[in-house]
């Protein structure tokens, strides 16, 4: 699980997408459907823009709307030819990226 700063844009939402043919090589050349589950809350199309990164990798802009809620974060994605994923993140209130000495 990935943590994530409340209401931040620096971090994106990475997926992968697997082929539902052989179920191992990621899926390119997709437009996949997001839904976001916010803190178990109902499953809603994310504010942040689904682009694709290369080998199956995918991802949603970073977006403070999508993170403004503390608790969990599901992402669940599907797209022709590829099985569904569901990712979760824990949104936080601290900075996970920062170094503490």
């Amino acid at each position: 699980m990935r943590l994530l700063k409340q209401s931040s844009t620096a971090q994106p939402l990475l997926f992968l997408m697997i082929d539902s043919t052989a179920h191992i090589a990621g899926k390119t050349g997709l437009s996949p459907t997001v839904t976001l589950s916010k803190n178990g809350g109902s499953f809603a199309s994310p504010s942040g823009s689904v682009t694709e990164i290369a080998n199956g990798w995918y991802k949603v802009a970073g977006n403070a709307t999508d993170t403004g809620t503390l608790g969990p974060l599901v992402l669940h994605a599907t797209g022709t030819g590829a099985d569904p994923v569901d990712v979760e993140f824990e949104v936080v209130a601290f900075d996970p990226q920062d170094s503490v000495r």
